[in-house]
């Protein structure tokens, strides 16, 4: 059986070799394509409800602008959650950064996720460069960032499965299997990152098989980072924190439809919401452009949304977190750049990381 699928697997690597090299040199790659793509469709698409576009838009005045200045309060507000879920994440380590410097880390990066294609690796690679510039080991900047990508993950998921309950997409036993498979999966998860040895041990026993062995190989190598770990107390906090952070980006959609003066479609706004998130997380284009859009029209309109509205508000929530994020990101890109990092306050396994790396002793100033 080895074999066969070391031979299969190279027939697969073979043909996707090949695939390269008849693909033109002067086209784009497939996955640019399949986005242009869907920005195409999704211009089409305005161009037929630019009706709509004109009645609603005349709807503006001065009026609705609470509601606008309400949609970027939410969208501050979602910051403040991220900073303090990666504050906490890395106190829990054993690391201390002040409030504004996490905060001035967490709005950059999230601006630099939506200026680069595949936005989320390169702005998590760049987070655990500036968590290495302010003195933590590499070991914790990688573990904070890991897990706090997992809170995000583990939140949006439970936002989809709301959703899809509160728009009667399925059913309430199906719901429960789920939320039931969902929490049991994530506790799981978080028992075998607790328990490496215990897994890698298990593994040895059934060291036969090579993808066993390639998976030995991974636990070997992510041991060090796995063994920071948050208290329960302390994983609840950040889970909640995580939660609020997207769950004050669905304040900014509902928001949008306010603005417009557009009727809220509340059992759809879930829904909506994570299936686009999790579009955009798939997306090779800088901030899921034209995923984003197209997921959550879709979804809107699935759920009995009018496709007018569903676009429109769209169009305003989508300006505020994509090209507003981006220019405010950009901003805090350059401060951070220009920006003397200040030295973390390090204790417990941290500060023995430091010591054993030959850091110079972090500093001792006081949190923002």
């Amino acid at each position: 059986m080895a074999g066969s699928r070391s031979k299969a697997e190279g027939d697969d690597l073979e043909q996707h070799t090949a695939l390269h090299r008849r693909w033109p040199r002067w086209m784009a790659k497939p996955k640019l394509l399949f986005g242009a793509l869907i920005l195409v469709a999704l211009v089409v698409l305005a161009i037929r409800v630019r009706g709509d576009f004109v009645s609603t838009f005349r709807h503006l005045s001065v009026r609705r602008l609470p509601w606008l200045a309400a949609a970027v309060g939410a969208e501050i507000l979602s910051f403040l959650c991220y900073a303090e879920v990666q504050r906490r994440l890395l106190f829990a380590g054993g690391a201390r950064l002040g409030r504004r410097t996490m905060l001035r880390l967490a709005v950059a990066a999230s601006g630099l996720t939506n200026l680069v294609p595949g936005g989320t690796a390169p702005a998590s690679g760049w987070l655990v460069g500036q968590y290495r510039r302010h003195g933590i080991p590499v070991p914790l900047a990688l573990w904070a960032v890991i897990a706090g990508g997992f809170a995000a993950t583990v939140s949006v998921l439970l936002l989809l499965l709301a959703g899809a309950a509160i728009a009667g997409l399925i059913g309430i036993w199906a719901t429960v299997g789920c939320a039931g498979l969902l929490v049991g999966a994530t506790a799981g998860l978080v028992w075998c990152v607790h328990h490496l040895r215990t897994v890698d041990d298990w593994l040895g026993r059934h060291g036969g098989v090579a993808g066993l062995r390639l998976l030995r190989r991974a636990i070997d190598r992510t041991a060090d980072v796995m063994r920071f770990r948050a208290t329960v107390s302390g994983g609840t906090r950040v889970f909640v924190l995580s939660l609020g952070n997207w769950g004050l980006d669905v304040v900014c959609l509902v928001s949008a439809f306010a603005v417009l003066d557009l009727p809220v479609p509340w059992r759809a706004v879930l829904f909506a919401y994570a299936t686009a998130q999790i579009a955009g997380s798939l997306a090779p284009v800088p901030g899921g452009i034209g995923f984003v859009e197209g997921g959550m029209i879709g979804a809107f309109a699935l759920a009995g949304t009018p496709t007018g509205h569903a676009v429109v508000a769209t169009v305003i929530y989508r300006l505020i977190t994509n090209w507003g994020v981006a220019g405010v990101g950009s901003l805090a890109l350059l401060v951070v750049n220009h920006r003397r990092p200040e030295e973390a306050r390090l204790h417990g396994e941290a500060a023995s990381l430091a010591d054993h790396d030959g850091q110079p002793e972090p500093g001792m100033d006081s949190e923002d």
